[in-house]
């Protein structure tokens, strides 16, 4: 043994304690049959009738601690089988189905594969790596990180960084961003936080960067009334907006406004208004609800190849959330959306029961139970039923 191999192994037990790390993950197998919307064959030449869907996801995260310090990272992977792969002519379903498809928002430095075969499509990301460092009063982190906040379930527009999956059936998701956080608490009731970010494409790296120059604030008025604002540039769009929430003694209200301009390139935009209303409230011990609805105004300029930028193609909405514990090992929950405008409607119904031993199953369906009148919203025409099994394990 050398000197050098000798030195290293006799600052390891000093290492292991002077450094707390912390790993945890998941892994979850989907099988799903799904049954294709009649006017997205006739209309949009997605021409198959039924076709099984399998997928295998999982997280492996892992966080080094040490005083003010902290380092931590999070790896996905995600393999996916279905001939609805086939490229031509593209089927749109499985953007659905693994919704969001896209786990870096903002993307400088890749970290990711991606391949398709066939029928199958394997992704091995790394969507979470940053270093943090905290202050007093304040907190710098620069890497790829989870940007968190609004109280958005369905949907949450302040939050252009991080899409909600409460309709998709993949849980543990997250979209990384690429850049620098620098957070400022100016008092015990009033925090900034500004957000540095790039973007490029993922194809081709000589393109031009995007910037995202992003301003997210929080003032707690009162331990019953808070107020967000969010404002600057991001993806070559002015933004606008914030949020207000009050806590009742039985409800938590909220609201959120989002204004975006025209994009600022030479490519013909329009601009955007989204509005949210929101109540979350445990109605007894049993029964969770939460309602939101709003208004979400469409991009007229984004194709069908752009389809996930929001889960569902709706503008008027309005929707319904019910979690039921019929049992502390079995809980039943029904979301149901519908686009006021046309008259689409959505269904979402899950049950979940616990196996123990950190392990859950859970059964699905996804279906529009009315497809609304006649709509030039064509991508409400590719929205498929399914069902489906789920098994996840957590360690």
């Amino acid at each position: 043994m050398n000197l050098l191999t000798f030195f290293v192994l006799s600052l390891m037990p000093l290492l292991s304690f002077a450094i707390e790390s912390e790993f945890s993950g998941n892994v979850e197998g989907q099988f799903r049959q799904s049954n294709n919307n009649s006017e997205a064959k006739e209309d949009l030449f997605q021409n198959w009738n039924n076709e099984n869907f399998y997928l295998l996801y999982g997280n492996l995260n892992g966080k080094l601690e040490k005083g003010q310090s902290r380092l931590e990272a999070n790896w996905f992977l995600r393999y996916s089988q279905s001939d609805l792969y086939d490229p031509n002519p593209p089927y749109f379903a499985t953007r659905i189905f693994t919704f969001p498809n896209r786990l870096v928002a903002r993307d400088m430095f890749k970290m990711q594969y991606i391949r398709q075969d066939g029928n199958e499509q394997t992704e091995s990301i790394l969507n979470k790596f940053y270093y943090e460092r905290e202050f007093e009063n304040q907190r710098f982190m620069i890497g790829r990180m989870y940007v968190n906040y609004g109280l958005g379930e369905i949907f949450n527009p302040i939050n252009p960084f991080n899409q909600p999956t409460a309709l998709t059936s993949i849980s543990q998701v997250a979209q990384g961003n690429d850049g620098l956080s620098y957070t400022y608490f100016s008092s015990d009731t009033h925090t900034l936080q500004f957000l540095l970010l790039g973007d490029k494409s993922i194809n081709d790296y000589e393109e031009k960067i995007d910037i995202t120059l992003w301003l997210n604030g929080e003032y707690q008025h009162s331990s019953d009334l808070q107020f967000n604002y969010v404002m600057g540039q991001d993806q070559n769009r002015y933004k606008l907006g914030g949020q207000i929430s009050y806590q009742t003694s039985e409800a938590l209200l909220f609201t959120q406004l989002l204004y975006q301009s025209e994009t600022s390139g030479s490519e013909p935009s329009n601009n955007l208004w989204d509005l949210l209303l929101g109540l979350d409230q445990q109605l007894t011990t049993l029964w969770h609800v939460r309602f939101e609805g709003g208004y979400q105004k469409r991009n007229r300029y984004l194709s069908l190849n752009n389809l996930g930028e929001r889960f569902l193609p709706t503008e008027y909405f309005a929707a319904l959330a019910n979690v039921y514990e019929l049992h502390p090992l079995l809980k039943l929950s029904g979301t149901i959306v519908i686009d006021i405008k046309s008259g689409f409607t959505y269904l979402v119904a899950k049950m979940a029961y616990d196996m123990g031993n950190n392990m859950e199953a859970e059964t699905f369906c996804f279906t529009p139970v009315a497809k609304g009148d006649e709509t030039d919203n064509v991508a409400q025409k590719l929205v498929t039923t399914d069902v489906g099994l789920a098994i996840r394990a957590f360690f």
